[in-house]
């Protein structure tokens, strides 16, 4: 699974993508949006993705 590596610079937080190459193409018929959030106790998150027909997904993290 693709993700981000987390890296600490001072107080900020950066994200950099890392992308897997066994992830799979969308094979579905039509152009979809997927929103993801996590929301906890101390820290929440938000991340989304754009699902094109016949392309490899890449998830976005909302940052601010």
């Amino acid at each position: 699974m693709a993700g981000y590596k987390e890296t600490l610079n001072g107080s900020r937080l950066s994200l950099t993508p890392i992308m897997d190459p066994a992830r799979a193409r969308y094979s579905g018929p039509s152009r979809k949006l997927v929103v993801a959030f996590d929301i906890g106790s101390t820290h929440s998150g938000a991340a989304y993705a754009l699902l094109q027909p016949g392309e490899i997904p890449q998830i976005k993290p909302v940052t601010r």
